[in-house]
């Protein structure tokens, strides 16, 4: 039996999921509005990984001041889609 390649499709949301663990990663380490600005932004509208984890309520921001210094927390469900071995 032949089986047939993943689909285009199938790789980019394979790739974007994975970018989404690396992201939450990334975001659990303790960062601020400007550092996951300048780390994360794209202009890529198939890559808005950043963009894709707010709107899924992954992360959030809390507002300390100036917006640039705000931090970028996990929600309880970014926590739960980064699983038991993230920090």
């Amino acid at each position: 039996m032949k089986t047939e390649a993943p689909s285009a499709e199938a790789s980019e949301k394979s790739a974007a999921a994975a970018l989404t663990l690396q992201f939450l990663a990334f975001v659990a380490e303790g960062r601020t509005y400007g550092e996951t600005m300048e780390a994360w932004r794209s202009t890529c509208p198939r890559m808005p990984i950043w963009e894709d984890a707010v709107r899924d309520g992954l992360v959030r921001i809390e507002n300390g001041g100036a917006m640039k210094s705000s931090r970028i927390v996990l929600t309880a469900l970014g926590k739960a889609r980064l699983g038991p071995n993230g920090t």
